[in-house]
């Protein structure tokens, strides 16, 4: 007789926890990054703080739910895993943030590993006349995830945005994100709100990908609002004084 009391979860079903438990992550993390007084001059800058909060909600969650889970890596290239990808030693693309769990369950080696890749953008008015934030976030960002260039989210089922708000409204930035969605041609390009926490705001997306498999991709979306901290930021900074909280 078959022994049903310990079945194999699919990979697919695997892929969704996997994803789960870092969109929960990044959301408890960013909510951490949102009391903190933040440099808002450079996205890199920003995302450099939030590895310190991501490494004590990795540590916190893997005490209480007595299972390892690894902090996000940031700016790691993706590795080639096929003889095809081959660059002649030239380093991927890097997303923001790469969260990798091992597939104990695999076939093959392309089964391995699962990545949920993470792009993080800031999100608010033009930085200069010819950077606009909001068409960065687009073109620069969720664009990346249907990319033959940078190949974020190939051979996952779902990956994430993060978008730092320096200034304006959540409102009026996803309107402005909308507009240059349709001026680029992304498919089924709506975001759909999903819920409002304190200083978070969640939207989802289903992206029909032409170029990155598989096609079928949901892209979620935390966007954290740091701008009403980041105004003390320059004094903080000039006293070399950072407050952790």
């Amino acid at each position: 007789m078959a022994n049903s009391k310990h079945a194999i979860p699919s990979a697919n079903e695997l892929r969704k926890r996997h994803e789960a438990i870092y969109v929960e992550i990044f959301t408890l993390a960013l909510s951490v990054l949102a009391k903190i007084p933040c440099d808002t001059r450079h996205e890199n800058i920003i995302s450099e703080r939030l590895c310190i909060p991501l490494n004590d909600v990795c540590f916190e969650l893997s005490k209480t739910r007595n299972y390892e889970i690894a902090t996000p890596i940031w700016e790691s290239p993706i590795q080639p895993i096929d003889y095809s990808e081959l660059k002649e030693g030239k380093p991927g693309k890097r997303p923001d943030f790469t969260c990798k769990r091992v597939n104990p369950f695999a076939n093959s080696s392309f089964e391995h590993e699962f990545h949920f890749h993470v792009e993080c953008k800031r999100l608010g008015t033009p930085s200069s006349p010819t950077w606009r934030l909001n068409e960065q976030y687009v073109i620069n960002g969720i664009m990346r995830f249907d990319s033959v260039e940078h190949r974020y989210g190939e051979l996952a089922c779902s990956g994430l945005m993060v978008g730092y708000i320096i200034d304006m409204s959540a409102d009026d930035i996803l309107t402005e994100v909308k507009m240059f969605l349709n001026e680029n041609s992304v498919d089924r390009a709506k975001l759909e709100p999903q819920s409002t926490e304190s200083h978070i705001q969640k939207y989802i997306q289903r992206l029909n990908r032409k170029f990155v498999k598989p096609l079928d991709f949901k892209l979620t979306h935390l966007w954290v609002d740091i701008h009403k901290l980041s105004e003390n930021s320059n004094l903080l900074r000039a006293r070399g004084r950072w407050f952790n909280q």
